[in-house]
């Protein structure tokens, strides 16, 4: 029996862990490796056609906030025609009448008059009431028929549905979901966009959306089944291309639905898209950010040629109106100079005339699809649009003519007629309404060249994007993804047939039980070295097999469990193997020598009662850091990049900085404590003793601002910009250090431990990081830490100033405090200088301290203040020296306090 351990080991890890995948509770362990392996999938081709016309800050504050009024979009939507818009999809319910019915009554002409257009139908029961003649006309003119295996679409759609809703109770497979509750949970309905616009629709179809339990949009129903009719409701994007493919038939295969013989770029072929369990397809996304996939356009775009040409109208009429003023008896000459604007704004009435002749033939679709009337034929639309071309070509002739310059030299001629006044105003009102029209006809035409090349035989996607929008999802590549995106990445799959097929769960766990199996036997009889190898190698394969197919072949083999199988055998196994050969020390140092610091993990193998509860006391140096001004960083970063993005460039920033000190620390023997916000805590002496602590600390702190000078010189570019000063807002921290004796060991339960320090010193040490604040200093320590870093072979090596005595917040007796500047054979000669020169004056500053009840001479005050201000002069940047300067000037002007014992009170930590 003993030989066959390894096996019965193997495969009774696999039962286990299949027993427990069958729960459900690795589902959102799997969809994060699916985000994995989707990343490292080639990224997929972007569909040239496909144009995000968006409802972006832009336009907001171009046209106003939201809602807008539904005249806006049917501007949108004649502009997008003239422009050569292929088709126009609505990721925007209008589900109800707005207070403005002749901007509803627009909109709805409008998309009849693009063509193309599509609407939403939303399959939930939203509770709005629609008259059964509605429905039926939605039924019979918008959903596909469909052949195959209506019960798998049926299903899946519940599925989906019941998933949405209840994710914590997706394990019980036997679920009623034909029973009342079942009906009572989904609320499954149909609720159209309402028929005054859906009615002049080409199309509609769904937005619904599938999340995950983790709140990732990952893929998409395709179909929603409607047993009314029995038809589908198609996707919102797949609506439109069915329009687009026209395929013969729609077949719902069990694992793919099949697009017969589709029209795609000109060429007939099949689409076959696979599809999940649950019927939906996952969505091969676009490895960029939202902003750099796809292409964008602002609404504001089309908004501002509206203008421009409203504008073009309404300067002619003033034009008109102008010379009508000037001359309305036809007795000074100008009637030549009625003849150009009159017949230009003669000729875009007749175009406004026209275009509400085509407006009033969009009277619908019957239940054909067939336009009732006729509708407006292509030949209307050419005639249309080449009015329109021919009029601003002319109005761009009239401007570049020499118009306006003879009617200035007539209105020269007319100057003793009408006199000097009038001569003047009239002008001046020409001459502003010459630049006025030429202007907006060139903010026109160019907008149109510009807006034609990109809208021609696009397929348009229109949404709300704005940083106020609501309408926003996780995808595996972005926390914060407009839905409008998401529709484009579903057509893009489709499209490009680009699809993600996802194979059943258990072949992954079959190849991982194969390899665990083989990964056993073919070792067993060999040393620990290649079991390891063989155990290695076959996790390896586990887990980069899935990946391989995924690169190669858009093939998703669900693995984790796979993986977990793999693993946890191979770990099992291999402890096994340890405790039969009573290799139980070397274990513990395979094992956890990959996760834990090795210094640690080597005092743990020496001494196991290290990590139990409590600690011991130890002479050590502890260390503060805490960064100067941060809360206005963070303001600066929120108002720079909004709440959301700038708490995420916030922690970016803030781990990268504590990163390269935290490396310092670590490079000078020391051990991170913990990190509290932006403050560091560390201690130098444990748990390998050091010869002086003292003086590690104190070097750890000098290459911590030279390592944050660095950084603050290579991520300039990501600072946020300081608003006080135009500059980047460099990060800078203060240092307080402290040496004394302080417990250190692990704290905590034996739940969770935790390898720290903690006493009076170590208190103190962070109050005098907070001194800085005070002194204008950086790097603040204790007279303890000072004299045992400057003893011995170390004396001389480091440059200090020593300040007064203060008294921090907490603690009633007084600590002398250094200042270290840095080490000495780093240090310009004017620093060490200045240095010396401080010192001299802080001495004469602090004579009598030890004699209190003896007056303080002020001559002693004055020839310190000079030789603070003889430092200061040396080496202007230190801060130190003006506050001891102002100090003693405000003692020589206000008089010394009676009793002088060189104390300073600090009044906050």
């Amino acid at each position: 029996m003993k030989k066959f351990y390894g096996l019965i080991t193997v495969f009774c890890t696999a039962v286990f862990w299949t027993l427990i995948s069958l729960t459900g509770i690795f589902t959102t362990f799997e969809n994060r490796l699916y985000d994995l392996f989707l990343i490292s999938k080639k990224a997929p081709k972007e569909a040239p056609e496909l144009l995000l016309v968006e409802i972006d800050n832009f336009a907001l504050d171009e046209i106003g906030p939201w809602p807008w009024k539904r005249d806006i979009y049917a501007d949108t939507l004649i502009r997008m025609k003239e422009l050569g818009a292929k088709q126009a999809v609505f990721d925007v319910e209008f589900l109800s009448p707005s207070n403005f019915p002749e901007c509803d009554e627009y909109f709805s002409k409008a998309l009849q008059f693009f063509g193309d257009s599509f609407l939403t139908i939303n399959t939930s029961e939203l509770e709005i009431p629609y008259n059964d003649e509605d429905l039926t006309y939605v039924r019979n003119r918008f959903l596909f028929p469909f052949s195959g295996n209506t019960e798998a679409l049926v299903d899946g759609n519940h599925k989906s549905h019941y998933e949405a809703k209840f994710n914590n109770l997706r394990r019980y497979s036997k679920y009623d979901w034909n029973g009342e509750d079942a009906k009572n949970i989904l609320s499954e309905g149909m609720s159209p966009a309402m028929h005054q616009f859906i009615s002049k629709a080409k199309g509609a179809g769904f937005t619904n959306v599938i999340i995950d339990p983790d709140g990732i949009r990952r893929r998409v129903e395709l179909l929603s089944y409607d047993k009314e009719s029995g038809k589908a409701v198609a996707q919102l994007v797949l609506a439109p291309l069915l329009s687009y493919l026209q395929p013969e038939d729609i077949v719902r295969k069990n694992n793919s639905l099949l697009l017969k013989n589709a029209t795609v770029r000109g060429k007939v072929t099949d689409i076959e898209i696979p599809l999940d369990s649950y019927g939906r397809m996952l969505i091969n996304w676009t490895h960029n950010y939202y902003g750099d996939s796809y292409r964008h356009e602002s609404v504001m775009f089309l908004h501002q040629m509206n203008n421009a040409e409203s504008n073009v109208y309404i300067i002619l009429q003033e034009l008109l109106t102008g010379l009508d003023e000037l001359d309305p008896n036809a007795s000074l000459g100008l009637d030549p100079f009625f003849t150009e604007p009159n017949n230009l704004f003669g000729t875009y009435n007749s175009i406004l005339d026209y275009k509400a002749f085509l407006l009033s033939m969009c009277e619908g679709y019957d239940e054909s699809s067939n336009p009732i009337n006729g509708g407006i034929d292509e030949a209307a639309y050419e005639e249309y649009f080449a009015l329109r071309s021919e009029y601003f070509d002319a109005v761009k002739a009239f401007t570049d003519s020499t118009y306006f310059d003879s009617l200035q030299e007539k209105l020269f001629e007319l100057r003793d007629t009408i006199g000097e006044e009038k001569y003047v105003e009239y002008a001046t009102r020409f001459g502003e309404l010459a630049e006025l029209i030429t202007g907006e006809t060139d903010i026109y035409l160019s907008l149109f060249n510009e807006k034609k090349e990109i809208y021609k035989d696009a397929f348009c996607i229109i949404g709300n994007t704005a940083s106020s929008s609501t309408d926003l999802g996780t995808t595996p590549f972005e926390r914060s993804y407009p839905n409008v995106g998401t529709h484009a990445n579903v057509y893009n799959t489709i499209m490009n047939k680009d699809f993600v097929r996802q194979i059943n769960w258990f072949w992954g766990i079959l190849i991982a039980l194969i390899l665990s199996i083989a990964m056993e036997e073919l070792t067993k009889k060999r040393k620990a070295l290649i079991q390891n190898i063989a155990g290695v190698v076959s996790i390896a394969v586990v887990v980069s097999l899935p990946v391989i197919a995924m690169h190669f072949t858009g093939l998703y083999i669900p693995s984790f469990t796979a993986i977990v199988i793999s693993f946890t055998s191979y770990l099992a196994v291999t402890i096994l193997r340890f405790i039969i050969a009573d290799k139980d020390k070397k274990f513990l140092q395979a094992t956890f020598g990959a996760y834990v610091a090795p210094a640690v993990v080597a005092e743990i193998v020496k001494h196991p009662e290290l990590a139990s509860l409590g600690g011991k006391s130890e002479n050590l140096t502890a260390l503060f850091s805490d960064v100067k001004t941060f809360s206005g960083f963070t303001e600066v970063i929120n108002n720079e990049a909004g709440e959301d993005k700038g708490a995420e460039r916030l922690v970016e920033i803030l781990n990268d900085y504590l990163g390269v000190l935290s490396d310092a620390i670590m490079d000078c023997n020391g051990t991170i404590d913990k990190y509290v916000g932006d403050e560091i805590v560390s201690f130098f002496g444990a748990p390998i003793p050091a010869k002086n602590n003292a003086y590690d600390a104190c070097v750890a702190s000098i290459r911590m601002l030279q390592a944050e000078k660095k950084f603050n010189e290579e991520n300039k570019d990501r600072l946020p910009i300081n608003p006080k000063t135009g500059e980047p807002f460099f990060l800078h921290s203060r240092v307080g250090l402290n040496t004394g004796n302080m417990v250190v060991g692990n704290m905590g339960t034996e739940k969770k431990l935790n390898y720290t320090i903690m006493g009076n010193n170590v208190n103190l040490a962070s109050r005098l990081e907070g001194t800085n604040k005070v002194y204008g200093s950086w790097i603040m320590c204790s007279e303890n830490t000072w004299l045992k870093a400057n003893e011995g072979e170390y004396a001389g090596k480091l440059v200090a100033r020593k300040f007064d005595n203060v008294r921090v917040i907490n603690v009633k007796k007084p600590v002398g405090i250094y200042n270290i500047l840095g080490l000495k054979d780093e240090m310009s000669e004017e620093q060490i200088k200045a240095a010396e020169i401080f010192n001299q004056g802080i001495e004469l500053y602090l004579k009598g301290s030890d004699t209190p009840e003896v007056k303080k001479d002020t001559g002693e005050l004055k020839a310190a203040f000079e030789l603070f201000k003889k430092a200061d002069e040396l080496y202007p940047e230190d801060l130190s020296s003006k506050v001891f300067m102002k100090r003693c000037a405000d003692f020589i002007k206000d008089g010394v306090p009676e009793v002088w014992d060189g104390v300073y009170t600090m009044t906050s930590k």
